[in-house]
This record gives structure tokens, sequence and C-alpha cells, in this order.
């Protein structure tokens, strides 16, 4: 029950008083209410204004006084709760309680010599309970803290946003399709593309059992070939001319270059959009537009693959992967390129996900588009 400052006067010497700002609450208050009713009164709980927390205690409130008030009073081991407006040692000398409670903490620090003269003018019985388990002030300063690192992260997310260059289609040119650069052989020629692909098309055609795919960002088109040779009818959009060059002939004629960001309109529907490899090599805000571009295409899956952020401290964590390939210019942790998929509509497919990522190497995404 919450009682006002006039109703305290009629449970002298019939409560536990309890006191403190709780702000915000946690298992410690639980414990400390719970031990304060053990004693054998009805426990009263004086609860400090959210004044006293911005001046006295010199922090923000987390929760209002009027949510701290209906929290505590929900409590089974407290049957009064009071927002104390004046002092604590006003509060003391109205109620005149039984016992009045305090932390451990209290007995080494000292209670303020003016209710310790209340207390003993009553004849109130102090009460100090070995039950400190955190603190507010602790959570409080934590979240602050992390508030912090979140304000400079996003920052350096706002920094990074707003200067990166986007990398020309020129450059996605034969050499870097089949040039020597590349670690391990790891061109994309039809030969080489086989054996690295080994059995991702099949597994394609056996998870997502397509009818027609697209292939967003589909380089020279050797999965698309793959899929053709499966029987699937297959298409591909990419914004490098040297892609649709170097494609094998059975299928080029199905690529159009033409901007990932920007939907094309091919004139039929894709059960299956693919995007393998291709997010790493855009802008935030290029990946932004793709992933709406991505969803538009679909009539019913997704399937992605691209390198996340290796360490991510927060959602908005970013880096570059330019050691691999100099235009891996962003990687985004994993949650935040799932949020961008789901906020279009694409509900996550973790079952999909790991029978598509039979490497092992956590780079697969799965979505299934929300029928509305």
């Amino acid at each position: 029950m919450i009682v006002d400052y006039s109703e305290l006067a009629r449970h002298k010497n019939g409560v536990t008083m309890v006191d403190g700002c709780f702000d915000p609450l946690h298992e410690g208050h639980l414990k400390y209410f719970e031990v304060a009713r053990s004693l054998g009164y009805p426990v009263l709980c004086n609860v400090q204004s959210d004044e006293y927390i911005r001046h006295r205690k010199a922090r923000p409130v987390v929760l209002p006084a009027p949510q701290r008030l209906k929290l505590i009073d929900s409590i089974e081991h407290i049957s009064y709760v009071h927002l104390c407006r004046t002092s604590t040692r006003d509060v003391l000398r109205k109620l005149r309680p039984a016992k009045y409670v305090k932390g451990v903490d209290w007995l080494k620090r000292g209670l303020p010599e003016e209710e310790k003269e209340v207390c003993q003018k009553y004849g109130i019985d102090i009460v100090y309970l070995n039950t400190n388990i955190g603190s507010s002030t602790n959570v409080v300063e934590k979240f602050i803290k992390e508030l912090n690192v979140m304000n400079r992260d996003m920052e350096r997310f706002e920094k990074i946003l707003f200067s990166q260059k986007e990398i020309e289609p020129q450059h996605y040119d034969e050499h870097y399709f089949q040039g020597d650069w590349r670690d391990g052989a790891n061109d994309y020629s039809i030969e080489r593309r086989r054996q690295i692909e080994a059995r991702n098309p099949v597994n394609i055609k056996e998870v997502f059992r397509p009818r027609r795919v697209l292939d967003v960002g589909c380089g020279p088109g050797a999965l698309m070939y793959f899929l053709y040779e499966l029987g699937i009818e297959s298409y591909g959009i990419d914004f490098s001319p040297a892609a649709k060059q170097l494609a094998p002939e059975q299928i080029r004629n199905n690529i159009v270059v033409a901007p990932v960001t920007e939907y094309h309109e091919f004139g039929m529907e894709f059960d299956l959009v693919i995007c393998r490899e291709l997010l790493e090599h855009l802008t935030v805000l290029q990946i932004r537009k793709t992933i709406k571009v991505l969803a538009d295409y679909t009539s019913k899956y997704l399937y992605v693959t691209t390198r996340f952020h290796p360490s991510p401290r927060g959602l908005l964590d970013i880096t570059d992967d330019r050691k691999t390939d100099p235009t891996h210019i962003t990687l985004l942790s994993k949650d935040f390129i799932k949020l961008l998929f789901m906020l279009e509509g694409l509900r996550p497919r973790p079952d999909l996900e790991e029978r598509m990522d039979w490497k092992k190497l956590g780079r697969v995404l799965v979505f299934e588009k929300v029928q509305s």
C-alpha cells in the first residue's frame, strides 16, 4: 500500500522501516526486504525522491519515483511504501518505527548523526543487515560506461559511414577475376570454381528446390553455370562489364550488367535469390540499398554468404579485410546485417543455414520472405 506523509503516524511502533533510492531495483534489495520482514513487523519502505537522486547522488534517474513506488509496492515482503519528500530524519520522527533497518555498509561509514539522534530519542532499534548483493550506484555507473562506449561506437560508425568511397565497377576487370594476385590459385575460371564450389550447387538444389534463381553480384557466372548444368533456370546481375564478358556462353545472355544497389525489372519471379561474397565489397550505404533490393527480388528464399566482423564489441562495430582483398571495405557484425534483412520482412532460417554451411566457415545467412 502506498501511504502519504500524513498517514505515517498511525503506524507508530508497528513497522520495520527500510530506506533508500532503489534506483534501479536489484536482487540485493529483494534480499534486504525479505530479511527485514523476518524481524517480526510489517515493512514500510521509505523511497527517496528523484530530486534526492539527482542532487545528493549526483546522477541521472533510471526509474522515476512513480515506477519505483509501484514496483516496490508489488513485492510480497513490503506492506507499505512512502515517497520521501522531506528527509529520512523527518520520516523517522513522524513514523517512529519499531526497527530501522540499514545495510551493514552503513555500520562502517556511520549513519547521519541526525538519524541516530531521532532513533535514540524515540527508542527506535537500529538493525544492520549483511544483505549487500550488488549496488544501484554500481549498476548505473556500469550502464553509463557502456552507454559511453556505445556513443563512441556510434561516432566511429558515423565517421566511417560518410567517409567510405565506393569501388568503381572498372576495378573488377579480367585481372581482378583471373589474375595471379589471388592466393592459392583462387581465380574465377570454371575449372577452379568447380573445385571450390564442390557440392554447393547440389546443396542449393536439394535445400531450396528452386525453379528460377537470381544471383546478385554473380561475377563471371560460375555458380549460374553449375546450376544450369543441374537444370535450374539461372539469371545474374553484376555491375562489372568484365563479369559478363568472362561468363560461359551458355548463361552469358542471362547476366545483366547493372548496379546491384538498384532494382532491375527482369519481368519474372525468383523463388531463390543468391548473394554470395558481395556485401563486403560495398560501402555501408550500398549494403543498405542492396539488402532492400534483394528483399524485393525474392518471392521465397534468400541465400547469402559474406564475411562478418571477426570480433565485434557491439552492434555498430565495423572494420575491413583489405589483406584478403583490397576491395573488402566493409565487415559488419553478423547481428547488424541480420537486423537489416529482418527489417525488410525477411525471416531468418537457421535450420537451412546449417545445411548450407557445410564447410563450417560461419559466413552463411538464409532468409525466407514473410508473405503479407
